[in-house]
């Protein structure tokens, strides 16, 4: 048996463990966290756990899964449980299904549980749609008609009308952006009308964001109220939500909003890696400046590593002198290992740095960034730094990071690292790692971390 005492923990690890085991194995993993699963006492917990089961189990557990969720007596849970199995199940047990469902008492869980069965009962449409426009919450019932929307187009000019009347700006545009992309081009002018006459300029940004996919006329009307924000946190998440659908016209317009933001930390770097992507060459060495100024290492990391990828050659010089300015190995390394798809020639540095790093668990993860990166020679050093991480769950990070990258003539070391594991469920994960390309002689090793 897994020696954890915690089911939750042992149903989580064991279900991501499932997609790397053979098929012989997956069916006893399988069983093991089903098992698990219905042992977790907080419902809402053993919900979310077979809600993650649901596409991983095999066709004879699925009437056992299901009992178990009729059994969650909180609605919220039993509703979100059964929304995920709905179309799992086989028709003979839809009927049983269908009951639960119409049982539930709060009437957006029951339009929710309804409107996912109604995938393979049309017939059931009727009953969502009712217990959908029974929600008395104007937010809910908009989240619930726009969610039928899918199946019954009709109910759109309901589900706008309902999304206007709420009163809350915040749940309003919430409810706006969630129909943006389900409108039909009659009705998109009432609801970009709408969106408009959000006061909050946060809210009416999130708004027309959501319709510019349709609408994209009003991208520099959305641009102009997310720079109105006031709160330069939501500033720089309204310029985020924009960035990926800015013409090139507006980008000039959103980097100087971006750069316009006073607070570095976090919010200016964020906003700068999120348009790193989109800028045009004309606008790169104005980013790059931008994210050298930034005094906090951690948000000048994370804006030179999103520039990295774009900057033209005659650029990389600067950034590379400013990667390698910064004190922490840390965040030297991630910008190192960015810039590294360009001058594949910083690797060994990169690598350094990374094995300096005093954090276990810092390091684990720099070695984890760099291993794709990596040649034969510098992988036989990242195994042996790996192995030499004392702390055990931060070494099967970096194990299992690793495990696909090692060349064939690392394969009995990585193994005999992998056999060293005392945790059990540990020691599985990074043997099924392997298992891809070591092949049947550790099945067995895996399997007595299971049995």
């Amino acid at each position: 048996m897994l020696q954890s005492s915690n089911p939750e923990q042992i149903a989580n690890s064991l279900t991501k463990l499932v997609d790397y085991l053979p098929q012989n194995l997956r069916e006893l993993a399988l069983e093991k966290a089903l098992a698990a699963a219905k042992a977790i006492q907080n419902e809402s917990s053993r919900a979310d756990v077979f809600t993650a089961l649901a596409d991983k189990l095999p066709k004879e557990l699925l009437p056992e899964v299901l009992a178990a969720a009729k059994a969650i007596q909180n609605e919220f849970s039993r509703a979100k449980a059964l929304t995920a199995l709905a179309d799992k199940l086989p028709k003979e047990l839809l009927p049983e299904v269908l009951a639960v469902a119409k049982a539930i008492q709060n009437e957006f869980n029951r339009a929710k549980a309804l409107s996912a069965l109604a995938n393979k009962l049309p017939d059931v449409l009727p009953d969502a749609l009712a217990a959908a426009k029974a929600i008395q919450s104007k937010d809910d019932r908009a989240k619930a008609l726009s969610a039928l929307a899918d199946k019954l187009p009709e109910l759109l000019p309901e589900a706008l009308a309902t999304a206007k009347l709420i009163q809350d700006e915040f749940s309003r545009a919430k409810a706006l952006s969630a129909l943006a992309n389900k409108l039909s081009p009659e009705l998109l002018p009432e609801a970009l009308a709408t969106a408009k006459l959000i006061q909050d300029e946060r809210s009416r940004a999130d708004a027309l964001s959501a319709l510019a996919d349709k609408l994209p006329e009003v991208l520099s009307e959305a641009l102009a109220a997310a720079k109105a924000i006031q709160s330069e946190w939501s500033r720089a998440h309204a310029l985020i939500a924009l960035a990926d659908k800015l013409p090139p016209e507006l980008l000039p317009e959103a980097l100087a909003a971006a750069v316009a933001i006073q607070y570095e930390y976090y919010y200016r770097a964020k906003a700068l890696s999120a348009l790193a992507y989109k800028l045009p060459p004309e606008l790169l060495p104005e980013a790059l400046a931008t994210a050298k100024l930034i005094q906090d290492e951690r948000s000048r990391a994370k804006a030179l590593s999103a520039l990295a990828y774009k900057l033209p050659s005659e650029l990389l010089p600067d950034a590379l002198a400013a990667a390698k300015a910064i004190q922490s190995e840390y965040y030297r390394t991630k910008v190192l290992s960015a810039l590294a798809y360009k001058l594949p020639e910083v690797l060994p540095e990169a690598f350094a740095a990374a094995k300096k790093i005093q954090s276990e668990y810092y390091r684990a993860k720099a070695l984890n960034a760099l291993a794709d990166k990596l040649s034969p020679e510098l992988l036989s050093e990242a195994l042996a730094a790996a192995r030499a991480i004392q702390d055990e769950s931060t070494r099967v990070y970096a194990l299992s990071a690793l495990a696909d990258k090692l060349p064939a003539e690392l394969l009995s070391e990585a193994l005999a690292a992998a056999r060293a594991i005392q945790d059990e469920r540990s020691r599985a994960y990074v043997l099924s790692t392997r298992h891809r390309k070591k092949g049947s002689e550790i099945e067995e090793d895996i399997f007595c971390s299971l049995a």
